[in-house]
């Protein structure tokens, strides 16, 4: 992802998860569709990576994804959904 800012980073996020909460819907519905489910792993794994490589660089998208080793980094700004970044 090298030279991509926080916001294209985040939206980028943002499609990835998408693509995960719209794949696992079909899935419910079609449990058996061994192409919607590679593409549902894939999307998964992408996501992962995205949001590791969100974390280190900009801070954790969410409570979970906070180091404690730094103190409780959650709270230093911005939020991951502020826009003035």
């Amino acid at each position: 992802m090298g030279n991509v800012n926080r916001e294209q980073l985040l939206e980028y996020v943002n499609a990835l998860s998408v693509a995960v909460v719209e794949t696992t819907l079909f899935l419910d519905t079609h449990p058996d569709d061994q192409e919607a489910l590679k593409y549902y792993d894939r999307m998964k794994m992408l996501l992962y990576q995205a949001k590791k490589e969100y974390s280190m660089r900009f801070g954790p998208l969410n409570n979970t994804d906070v180091n404690v080793s730094n103190g409780w980094s959650w709270v230093n700004g911005p939020w991951p959904w502020e826009r003035g970044c």
